[in-house]
């Protein structure tokens, strides 16, 4: 599908594949146009997701990575997530 952009789009859609933040023109119009359809049809949910960082999980994941590689390397850590947010938030407080 071949689109006609405004000159400011395309120098937006060139600026997002510039900065990294998407590997191709296709890319950025195919973000653009689930935001959209995300707004569309629940806009409560836009203010929800973190489609940046959604495409920028895109980008960086690792597919050959399985779930069970991932719980059992993170249950390797010592403590958990909860107690490390509250001594950071009993750290700020005092």
């Amino acid at each position: 599908m071949s689109l006609p952009l405004t000159s400011d789009l395309k120098r937006w859609v060139e600026k997002k594949i510039e900065t990294g933040q998407y590997p191709s023109e296709e890319a950025v119009m195919v973000a653009a146009l689930k935001a959209m359809k995300v707004r569309e049809s629940n806009p409560a949910l836009e203010d929800l997701i973190d489609l940046e960082f959604e495409a920028y999980c895109a980008r960086e994941g690792d597919d050959s990575i399985t779930l069970d590689e991932v719980l059992a390397a993170t249950a390797k850590i010592p403590g958990s997530m909860a107690e490390a947010i509250i001594e950071d938030e009993r750290a700020e407080r005092f």
